[in-house]
């Protein structure tokens, strides 16, 4: 034997016998009452989430694994991190009896588990960590990784909810065109998935699993073409929470203290009803024990939604996350402030933490010191926006979990007012640090936006007169007005945009800012 394998070996044989002994749950004792410390470690403060998918997973030693990602959360309000076990679906990163390990990893082909090396550096620094399963991954169906699926999807096409031949048939905007989807409805599916998160369970001195039902949330042949799945397929769902669940409890039992299940879904109760996600029978029913809502990708302006998500979730004695991905925050919100923006909107509209996706930062990052509270984002300029998104052209297979209401582009005309909601989670005036004072600016762009043209801005009733070219960025022209602060209310604005021109004709807006900067 190797001594690769011997290492390999060791490690297999310390994951099975790994101790429960935490540095933040509960200690072991006899007579706990389970249901009532998940409650309590449910609602311990976690300020931000921080999803680690596991990228760095690809460096050539422990310590250039650790320094890629994770050091970057300590010492900042980072207290969960969340790490994707597998390289792709069915594809681990850890020691398997149930599926298979990824080839060509110079930490595993080294002897040592990435998994166990997360949690461990976690674990030192007092940060909680949960695996996070990607229910239905399809990086898989990408050209450069199709071949590298698991030998388990390739032995078992008839599991899958489309064939290779669909990634050439369908455009990328559709849920056919990501054929590697499992399909749910098998029940061979349901439990390679089941025994694949009661192996991390059993294995590992975890705080808690998560389900991320949002990567990607198509998991029945109905969602293919955006129909609702069946009560039928609703209840399977519901019957697989159960198993995970009971599964859950006694690991619980047998380590003394509890393990959380959380799942992210969509940010509409009726979204993930639609796609089998029967989220109101998991929390009546004690399925589950934090729930963060949304992908992410629409993160600037969903203040409302995640305000009704907060209010419903919460009727049920439990937390409730919101996403910001670093995937939707493209182009101009490219940017420290709007993220930061995003942040305050999440903290005024009842969330209990933020969570982020596809943030990486190299190096330490101000952001993960700002974002886990509204305290620490009091002051700090931002920028507040509206999403520019066209639902039907968005990814395929993250479309049955979309929710993206009131977004841009929008249509100004002249003779009637096009009216915009803006959700600013601050009272930016009163906010600004001793000896300083708020300034505000309102920017639109414009697509080919002709000489001719005059947009006329009112905010919250107050006009704002016509807006002053301000730049030009390929066909497209931005607008700015200089709102007095206190006319910009804490929560939602109404901005309304007329054009004074009749005939520059009808002109389209793609971009809405409010930015706030103090001096």
């Amino acid at each position: 034997m190797t001594n690769p394998q011997c290492q390999w070996l060791i490690v297999t044989i310390a994951l099975v016998c790994i101790t429960t002994i935490s540095t933040v749950g509960l200690p072991q004792q006899g007579g706990i009452d389970m249901q009532q410390a998940r409650k309590e470690a449910a609602w311990q403060p976690r300020r931000i989430v921080y999803n680690d998918d596991a990228g760095a997973a690809w460096e050539a030693s422990p310590e250039a694994f650790i320094n890629a990602r994770l050091r970057q959360t300590v010492n900042t309000q980072v207290d969960l991190v969340t790490f994707d076990p597998r390289w792709l679906d069915d594809v681990c990163l850890y020691p398997t009896k149930v599926a298979e390990v990824v080839h060509g990893n110079a930490l595993i082909q080294a002897g040592y588990d990435p998994v166990q090396l997360a949690l461990q550096y976690c674990h030192e620094h007092n940060i909680e960590f949960f695996p996070t399963i990607r229910m239905n991954d399809i990086h898989d169906a990408l050209p450069g990784l199709v071949e590298q699926r698991a030998t388990w999807k390739k032995e078992h096409p008839d599991y899958l909810l489309g064939t290779h031949e669909d990634w050439d048939k369908y455009p990328q905007s559709s849920p056919h065109k990501w054929w590697v989807s499992k399909d749910y409805a098998i029940s061979a599916v349901r439990d390679r998935q089941f025994l694949q998160i009661q192996e991390l369970c059993e294995n590992y001195d975890i705080d808690g699993i998560e389900l991320d039902w949002f990567r990607s949330p198509q998991f029945f042949r109905p969602t293919l073409d955006l129909q609702p799945t069946t009560p039928e397929q609703n209840a399977m769902m519901n019957d697989f929470m159960r198993r995970i669940r009971k599964m859950t409890e006694r690991v619980s039992r047998q380590r003394g203290r509890p393990l959380l299940v959380a799942v992210r879904i969509p940010m509409s109760v009726q979204r993930s009803l639609s796609i089998g996600l029967d989220i109101v029978t998991w929390l009546r029913d004690d399925l589950c024990d934090i729930v963060t809502v949304g992908g992410g990708y629409v993160p600037m302006a969903m203040a409302p939604q995640v305000r009704e998500m907060a209010e419903f979730v919460h009727q049920y004695d439990r937390p409730l996350y919101a996403c910001i991905s670093a995937s939707g925050m493209r182009e101009e919100l490219n940017s420290v402030e709007a993220w930061r923006g995003a942040a305050m909107n999440i903290w005024y509209a009842g969330a209990d933490a933020v969570y982020t996706f596809n943030f990486f930062p190299a190096e330490p990052d101000e952001r993960l010191s700002q974002m886990g509270s509204p305290e620490t984002l009091r002051g700090l300029d931002k920028i507040y926006a509206i999403d520019y998104i066209v639902v039907e052209d968005f990814e395929g297979d993250l479309r049955p979990g979309l929710v993206a209401p009131d977004r841009l582009p929008r249509q100004v005309q002249a003779g009637t007012w096009t009216e915009l909601h803006l959700p600013v989670g601050e009272n930016v005036a009163a906010n600004a640090p001793a000896g300083k004072s708020a300034v505000t600016q309102l920017r639109i762009r414009c697509e080919q936006l002709p000489e001719s043209a005059e947009i006329i801005a009112q905010l919250n009733g107050q006009d704002l007169g016509a807006g002053l070219r301000s730049e030009v960025s390929g066909n497209a022209n931005w607008l700015s007005w200089q709102p007095n602060p206190s006319e910009v209310r804490l929560g939602e604005n109404i901005i309304k945009l007329t054009n004074a021109a009749p005939a520059s004709g009808s002109l389209t807006v793609d971009r809405l800012h409010l930015v706030v900067h103090y001096q």
